[in-house]
């Protein structure tokens, strides 16, 4: 509760104008909103420049947002919307989400050559496989597992009711696991 208490305050921070306010909201949420982004278009610039007008679109809409739900559920919500239009006016299919693994954070520390070579091929291997997927599968699993939504906020942010990303969470795990299972076969 004290979280969201703090949020409305950043947001009216920023809605009265106050530049520091609108920094603290971009830094919290500019990483993981770029690779939501970048998960839905091809481009890193173009993901970039969608963060920026996503933040644009807070600042001149200030006064819509009433805390039903989590600032982060709202900005993602903006972004989202933002990038299908992009997809829509450019006819572009949402990217293949193997290209991804380049905006991941690195594991701290040295792993030693043959962790490094079965992690990247790991990692190469579920990403490709992710790549393949309807795209609302793709979306639904890129909210809840990399970037740690509930999934009440994500099914909010995909405009979906409980039980329609309930089964998009599950198909999209189900139709996962065939993937990577045709992969392992020789």
């Amino acid at each position: 509760m004290q979280e969201r208490t703090q949020e409305m305050e950043l947001y009216r921070r920023v809605c009265s104008g106050d530049e520091s306010a609108l920094e603290t909201l971009i830094e919290q949420h500019r990483p993981g909103l770029t690779l939501f982004v970048y998960s839905i278009v091809h481009n890193r610039e173009d993901a970039e420049e969608l963060v920026i007008d996503t933040f644009a679109e807070l600042v001149a809409s200030c006064g819509r947002f009433c805390g039903q739900s989590t600032l982060k559920t709202y900005v993602y919500g903006i972004a989202r919307n933002l990038a299908l239009q992009q997809c829509r006016k450019t006819r572009e299919i949402p990217m293949d989400l193997e290209q991804i693994v380049r905006l991941q954070p690195t594991p701290q520390g040295i792993p030693s050559a043959e962790e490094d070579w079965l992690t990247r091929e790991n990692v190469s291997t579920l990403y490709a496989a992710v790549g393949k997927l309807n795209p609302e599968y793709r979306q639904a699993l890129v909210l809840v597992y990399l970037q740690g939504m509930s999934h009440r906020d994500a099914a909010e942010i995909m405009q979906k009711n409980h039980t329609q990303f309930a089964h998009l969470i599950a198909r999209g795990k189900l139709a996962l696991r065939r993937l990577l299972e045709e992969q392992e076969q020789p």
